[in-house]
């Protein structure tokens, strides 16, 4: 499946379960570490990127009508998360940041990854929900906190080699997205792993975790298909919030900018991209 840009890791930053690319402080990555330590595999790099039209308009925020745009980010609060609410809100969204964590620990987060004072708030237009997208009872609150919004974005999962890494992966991202359907939103983005990394020796190591991933992707095309959706699929992301420990990345493959994946997110969940952007290379050329 192939973007379709009309405007302009691992996989998605996890606030909640501290995904691949946002390890515990002082520990290694487990994907990333057992990823490294396959020296001499080969990973292929999946391209799947379409040329922008000519008429491609701007980011501007503003939804039917002229007023803001409502977009809910899960996990808005953790290392990518962070990075995209400040895109989506200098550009004039109305952003709604959803995770377990309180409001006031998602604010001190941001704070810690995007810089600021113990008072300051580098995101003073988002607004901070707690919600457990992994509560199957959860339905009336995702209903509650999706209610009117044009958008939403996903970039919750559980860690690689944790007990609950296929369900926490796939079903509470199933679930994301069906309430997101139900509630009459129109565009969805979810930010999974790279086929490099999916296909490549890790997948016997990890098999649970990339099939948890597999089924979230599908949940979001059979809700929403290609032309409403956005699944952006980076390998090893460059960096990460203050005090982690980062090992280096696969053999060959370049980390790309957080920057970088944070503007295709919000490119997707503004409606300027739609499909798939598979791979470091890929999501760096659509935002370039």
């Amino acid at each position: 499946m192939s973007t379709r840009p009309t405007s302009s890791s691992g996989d998605g930053n996890n606030d909640d379960a501290r995904d691949l690319i946002s390890p515990k402080p002082g520990r290694r990555s487990f994907l990333s570490t057992t990823i490294a330590g396959l020296a001499g595999s080969s990973f292929a790099l999946a391209l799947a990127l379409a040329p922008s039209p000519p008429n491609a308009r701007a980011d501007d925020g503003a939804g039917a009508g002229g007023g803001k745009k409502k977009i809910v980010v899960f996990g808005g609060s953790g290392y990518v998360g962070a990075h995209v609410c400040q895109i989506l809100s200098s550009q004039g969204a109305e952003v709604i940041s959803a995770s377990r964590s309180s409001p006031s620990d998602q604010a001190a987060r941001v704070r810690s990854i995007l810089g600021g004072g113990a008072s300051s708030d580098p995101l003073p237009g988002v607004e901070y929900r707690s919600i457990d997208a992994n509560d199957a009872s959860a339905s009336a609150d995702l209903a509650e906190i999706l209610s009117g919004a044009s958008a939403a974005v996903s970039l919750v999962g559980a860690a690689p080699g944790s007990k609950n890494q296929r369900e926490g992966n796939g079903a509470v991202n199933a679930r994301i997205a069906d309430a997101a359907k139900g509630a009459g939103i129109t565009r969805f983005v979810y930010v999974s792993v790279s086929s490099e990394l999916s296909d490549g020796p890790a997948r016997f190591l990890l098999g649970e975790y990339f099939r948890g991933k597999r089924e979230a992707e599908s949940a979001v095309w059979r809700d929403f298909g290609p032309s409403d959706a956005l699944v952006i699929k980076p390998a090893i992301i460059a960096g990460g919030p203050p005090g982690e420990i980062r090992p280096p990345g696969p053999p060959g493959v370049a980390p790309v900018p957080v920057d970088a994946v944070a503007k295709a997110v919000a490119a997707g969940a503004l409606g300027r991209f739609s499909g798939s952007i598979d791979g470091n290379a890929a999501i760096v050329a659509a935002v370039n």
